[in-house]
């Protein structure tokens, strides 16, 4: 059996399936377990697809989805039935809202009541090695004084640092080997670690206490970002040998 993360798909509909065969992940099959850390939809023009296609594999057991912050916004919009410009315009959230408001009642329901049930953080244990995974920042659930801390908003939006330890403020009794991401693109962090401005590698990254998965795929449809275009790629990692897997 091999334990495959994934995360910031996008709307990335056929690179999310190359990727799945890639993998070799098969939901029928019942070996592998499959861990997607969020943001389904906005920027690309399959997000509505994206979504229903991730409902139907979160039916299996195996296959775990948790929110990001794009799901949180989008989640919010619905609730208001109006939706945030900024979510709307600068974070491509009308790829999604278009597409949204052509579905049927049951369908919008139905997406409505599964971005609800979208967990905030997973524990995995491969080979006796613990990880958290979260699309940005640990979540522990609102218990004692670690809600202060640990929140559902830092859960999706908090920006981690390339050597910060994310647990740093976790006393509790389980011993994490690090923190699995995706939310800020993978080329951010090679860049503060290597100390280049001009680095443009996206790959996904190994940090002293987090592995970054977000390897820029929002992009692929927006030639004009030149630079992250070029190298945008979608990443899965293996966790039992770290082996990762792209497609561009």
């Amino acid at each position: 059996m091999s334990t495959y993360v994934i995360s910031d798909i996008h709307g990335a509909l056929e690179q999310f399936l190359l990727l799945l065969s890639s993998i070799g992940f098969d939901v029928s099959s019942g070996e592998d377990e499959l861990y997607l850390l969020g943001d389904y939809a906005d920027w690309g023009t399959r997000s509505i697809e994206t979504i229903g296609y991730i409902m139907d594999l979160d039916e299996s057991p195996r296959v775990h989805c948790l929110a990001g912050n794009h799901d949180i916004m989008f989640l919010h919009a619905i609730e208001s039935d109006y939706p945030d410009l900024i979510w709307y315009e600068a974070n491509k959230g009308y790829k999604t809202w278009i597409d949204y408001e052509r579905l049927a009642d049951t369908n919008k329901k139905a997406i409505y009541q599964w971005l609800l049930s979208l967990a905030f953080s997973v524990d995995i244990c491969v080979e006796n090695r613990l990880y958290m995974a979260a699309h940005a920042y640990p979540y522990f659930g609102n218990r004692g004084n670690l809600g202060r801390i640990y929140t559902k908003n830092e859960a999706v939006w908090h920006r981690v640092q390339y050597d910060e330890d994310p647990f740093i403020n976790y006393h509790g009794k389980k011993k994490y080997e690090g923190l699995i991401i995706g939310h800020t693109p993978t080329s951010y962090f090679h860049c503060k670690r290597n100390g280049r401005k001009d680095n443009k590698a996206n790959e996904v990254f190994f940090g002293k206490k987090i592995i970054a998965i977000d390897c820029g795929a929002k992009v692929f449809e927006y030639p004009e970002f030149e630079a992250e275009y070029e190298n945008a790629r979608l990443a899965a990692i293996r966790l039992e040998d770290e082996k990762c897997f792209y497609v561009r």
